[in-house]
């Protein structure tokens, strides 16, 4: 029959385990990006082949000091204009009381970095997060900031790019290889297409709505407001370029500009942080037509440095400067709050500093020696090529740690303080390189600062890195192997060349030192996609399973035999009189329903501590199947809610068959008892005597219907955990046809049943006679309610204004027969007159929710196979 699958069924909560087939388009970006870096890289080496480093070198010591305050100058005005984006932004979210010194301070740093390393959301993001929290700006309007600047700097560009094609489209279409015509009817389009988003803001306000986020659309004045300040924007970036151009390069400033605009669309595509190499390469082939000179690359070269390299300087200098004088302010004022709030940056803001650290390093160690006649008057030649090729390790090694710190990994932590101090120590022996180890001490500096935020259990390389961070890597050992590449390729290639050692054998320690980092990274690459991090399954000690059975014992949850099944871990209060069971997979900890408490202090205690257990191996906590009258504490703990269904409470106290209420079901006790069929209940202690036929008709049952056993949030056949509770059993002709087992606890006077049975063959309705036996029983021996278990996602609210998730979840519960009897689950249950309670799901991050109902589907479809496992290995 269908009423005993969908009890087994139901308590899984109409979650579909199913595997879907998704392309991560992290992992695309990442390959596209990688692939625009190589080509572009490529694209640069056969321009640059007539270009030696010695001939940039030499322009960049005696170019004109004027010309580069200009590129100040115009680098200033540019991130002056940035600080209108924050402007417009705040305003339109309606964070309008953060004061204009932060804001300026917070653009000009989030800026810089999102510049430098790209990530914008995750870079930017993460500054104007810390630097606007206090000022009570919540985490989605940060997120509409960020975005609303994105739009504007597109605007202006796009406003640029128009008005440059339309007036002078001849570079660029000798660039694309389009006529000029064709060239200035897109111009024309673009301004076209401005005017009309002009036209629609006129006309209303738009807000783009994501669940319970928004992000408002400017109207029409904010918008030709946002358009002047990102055409200044990009006009004042392009100028801080043209002042560094040679006299010599004739190109009219609206096609320079439309070459500049060209360069940062492509490079911010690309994905590559700064548009390395992208950017550098469509400015050469557009200004240069594949023939630069050495003043042209060195006016790349001053830009990168003016426009990149020093702006992110001194911000980063800024944000420490911040921390440090509010971790002085936290220290005199001595709250912890306010402590936790200005800790939440530093993680992110030590791994950037650290990969800083690890790049300055490895690109240090392909340029020639500046120093080298100095050094060789101090330091003897086997320490000098020591520490040229051992910094080049430890640099590679910190773009890799970096991901660690940015997981507060404590082990990362020690490594990177390490690795900083002693790649500090080899910048000085290898060549008197003061800059590179001031820029590790100041990431080692900003490690000790915030060491208290690196507490994190797992090895260094636990954390696997994310496409961008691979991404990041690639790109930084590629960048270095490339500029050491083209400063090198006059010396003509020889075999000897790996085992020349001398002070002036630069070309020499730059092939050693590129050979072993990217040894290095190839190495750490493949331990991290041949080792799948797998959280840790530790088995349950005796002496802690004795506790779990004397905290179940005690307990008044009926959820709490659950823990009695074999396939959870157990969390402990502070007390000991209270756990929360739960298990693992993937990166989300699942668990089981509320945590088995003795008091409201227990059950605080026991979130808190399931949330910071699981935050320390970087996982992802839930709680499955929690009830409403507990929400306040999940609420308090940073948690959102779904609901997921109802459980069914039979009221023991108002259960009759008498009357017209109980008409039906005592019609159908009368029908199935008329069958020869008899009803009882076998005692925990004499269970063990009827497995055998118990099991007949649990595998009978399975076989029917096709399926594999669950666990988790139900029973399954599991001897040991049959064996420790009365059954009730349901025989026909002298042989068992039915069964469930029961769950009780006197102390609460409340009873359940869990896992049921039936055989194929047996006689109509027999699971309602079983049922309806079982309440007259537990009625009788004085118990108040029955819980029947859950139907899931029943109960949920059909409103047109309902979450998306109610709607959906309504739609798949009124039609989803085909994959599950939902509904029929509650018109089940509904015969017994029950109470209804709601289920939640208590959860963290809104965009792991697939991924969580994902991992949740797959604990209970393998839990069974699990603990038979665990239990053939210890019978071996």
């Amino acid at each position: 029959m269908q009423t005993a699958r969908q009890k087994d069924d139901g308590d899984k909560a109409g979650i579909n385990g199913g595997v879907l087939d998704r392309i991560d388009w992290s992992i695309v970006g990442a390959i596209v990006a990688l692939a625009a870096f190589s080509y572009a890289a490529t694209v640069l080496y056969k321009t640059l082949d007539s270009i030696s480093w010695d001939q940039v070198r030499q322009t960049i010591v005696a170019f004109p000091t004027a010309r580069l305050a200009l590129a100040g100058l115009a680098t200033a005005v540019s991130y002056l204009a940035l600080v209108g984006y924050d402007l417009i932004a705040l305003r339109l979210v309606g964070a309008r009381r953060v004061p204009l010194r932060t804001t300026a301070i917070t653009s000009f740093i989030s800026h810089a970095v999102t510049f430098t390393f790209g990530f914008g959301v995750l870079t930017g993001g993460a500054v104007r997060m810390r630097l606007y929290r206090p000022w009570k700006v919540s985490t989605d309007q940060v997120l509409a900031v960020v975005l609303l600047c994105a739009l504007s700097f597109w605007a202006g560009l796009a406003a640029i790019a128009g008005i440059c094609l339309t007036l002078d489209p001849e570079l660029v279409a000798a660039l694309v290889g389009l006529n000029a015509a064709t060239c200035r009817i897109l111009g024309l389009a673009i301004l076209a297409a401005l005017a009309i988003w002009l036209a629609i803001a006129t006309r209303k306000r738009t807000v783009i709505a994501i669940r319970d986020w928004q992000l408002p659309l400017p109207g029409a004045g904010t918008t030709l407001a946002a358009i002047f300040v990102g055409m200044a924007d990009v006009a004042a970036a392009a100028a801080a370029l043209w002042v560094l151009l040679p006299n010599d390069v004739a190109v009219t400033l609206p096609g320079f500009l439309v070459i500049f605009s060209l360069a940062i669309v492509v490079g911010v595509l690309s994905h590559v942080p700064g548009g390395f190499g992208v950017f550098d390469a469509i400015v050469l082939l557009g200004i240069a037509k594949g023939a630069p000179s050495p003043e042209l690359v060195s006016s790349l070269l001053l830009f990168r440095l003016v426009y990149y390299f020093v702006p992110v300087t001194i911000a980063a200098m800024m944000l420490v400067a911040y921390e440090v004088r509010a971790r002085s302010r936290i220290s005199r004022d001595d709250s912890s709050q306010t402590a936790a709030l200005f800790d939440s940056i530093i993680p992110p803001l030590a791994a950037v500093a650290t990969f800083f650290g690890g790049l300055a390093l490895l690109i240090a160690g392909t340029l020639p020696a500046e120093r080298i006649a100095v050094v060789r008057n101090f330091i003897p030649l086997p320490f000098v090529e020591a520490s040229h090729f051992i910094a080049s390790l430890v640099g590679t090694i910190l773009l890799v740690v970096a991901n660690g710190l940015a997981h507060r990994l404590r082990s990362a932590w020690q490594l990177a303080l390490l690795l900083l101090g002693g790649g500090a120590i080899f910048s000085v022996t290898k060549g008197f390189n003061f800059g590179e180890a001031f820029i590790c001490l100041a990431a080692a500096g900003l490690l000790i600062l915030g060491r208290k935020e690196f507490y994190r259990q797992g090895g260094v390389f636990a954390a696997r890195p994310s496409a961008s961070v691979l991404l990041a890597v690639g790109v930084a050992v590629g960048a270095s192997a490339f500029i050491g590449l083209a400063i090198y390729r006059g010396i003509p290639y020889d075999n000897s060349l790996w085992w020349e050692f001398a002070y002036h054998q630069d070309a020499s320690r730059f092939l050693r030192a590129t050979l072993g980092a990217a040894t290095i990274a190839i190495v750490i690459a493949a331990y991290q996609l041949m080792h799948k991090v797998a959280p840790e399954r530790r088995n349950v000690s005796p002496s802690e399973m004795q506790d779990v059975e004397a905290i179940v014992r005690a307990s008044t949850q009926i959820t709490s035999e659950l823990a009695l099944i074999g396939d959870k871990r157990f969390l402990f209060s502070q007390s000991g009189d209270g756990f929360v069971m739960y298990d693992v997979r993937g990166s989300t900890w699942v668990a089981m329903g509320d945590p088995i408490a003795n008091g409201s202090a227990d059950l605080i205690d026991l979130v808190w501590r399931f949330k910071e257990n699981a935050d320390e191996r970087r996982g992802s906590p839930v709680f499955y199947q929690v009830a409403a009258d507990n929400l306040p504490v999940y609420l308090d703990a940073g948690f959102s809610l779904i609901k997921l269904g109802e459980d069914a409470w039979v009221d023991l106290e108002a259960f009759t068959l008498d009357g017209k209420v109980g008409r039906r079901l005592r019609q159908t006790r009368s029908r199935v008892e008329r069958s020869n069929v008899s009803f009882e209940i076998v005692k925990a202690e004499n269970v063990t005597k009827f497995f055998p036929a118990l099991k007949r008709v649990s595998d009978a049952w399975l076989q029917v219907h096709g399926r594999r056993e669950k666990g988790f949030s139900l029973g399954f056949w599991n001897e040991d955990y049959l064996g420790r509770h009365d059954v009730a059993v349901v025989r026909h002709d002298d042989r068992i046809v039915a069964f469930a087992n029961i769950l009780r606890k006197p102390v609460a006077a409340t009873a359940s049943l869990d896992l049921m049975r039936h055989v194929p063959d047996a006689p109509e309705s027999v699971m309602d006679y079983l049922v309806v036996m079982l309440l007259e029983q537990m009625k009788a021996e004085g118990y108040k309610w029955f819980n029947l278990g859950m139907a899931p996602l029943s109960g949920l609210p059909e409103h047109r204004l309902a979450s998306r998730w109610a709607r959906f979840a309504g739609l798949f519960f009124r039609y989803g027969d085909r994959l599950y009897n939902f509904e029929g689950v509650r018109i089940f249950k509904s015969k017994f007159k029950p109470e209804w309670r709601p289920k939640y799901l208590a959860y963290e991050q809104s965009l792991r929710l697939p991924q969580t109902l994902l991992d949740i589907a797959g604990l209970i479809s393998s839990s069974p196979q699990r603990v038979d496992a665990e239990r053939q290995r210890h019978e071996v």
